[in-house]
């Protein structure tokens, strides 16, 4: 079974629609959205591995002409570097998959 990495968007709407969510989050996640510790989920931190992903990811974005926000670059990484999957609402994460087309990512509406 695959594991996924749960954006902001996903969390409000599990916990407005008291639903369960199996998998993980990050700590930016739970610090935009405090209610997610709520959900029972696994919450996991950055690594040095993932900001120097990040500064990666970001500087391929400028290039292209399509940054996007530093926290998101931050939770691409992490999944990317973890091989798992971001479970999210916002496009703007399609960047990330353009520059880095192993990125799993599934964007719901």
């Amino acid at each position: 079974m695959e594991e996924n990495i749960y954006d902001t968007n996903k969390l409000i709407d599990a916990y407005k629609n008291k639903e369960k969510l199996n998998g993980y989050t990050t700590i930016f996640n739970v610090i935009e959205f405090p209610k997610a510790l709520l959900l029972d989920m696994i919450v996991l931190y950055p690594t040095d591995d993932d900001f120097k992903l990040s500064i990666k990811l970001s500087n391929e974005l400028l290039k292209i002409g399509k940054p996007i926000p530093a926290i998101d670059i931050l939770i691409a990484s992490m999944c990317i570097n973890r091989n798992m999957q971001l479970i999210t609402k916002d496009n703007h994460f399609s960047n990330i998959k353009r520059i880095f087309g192993d990125f799993n990512l599934k964007i719901e509406k």
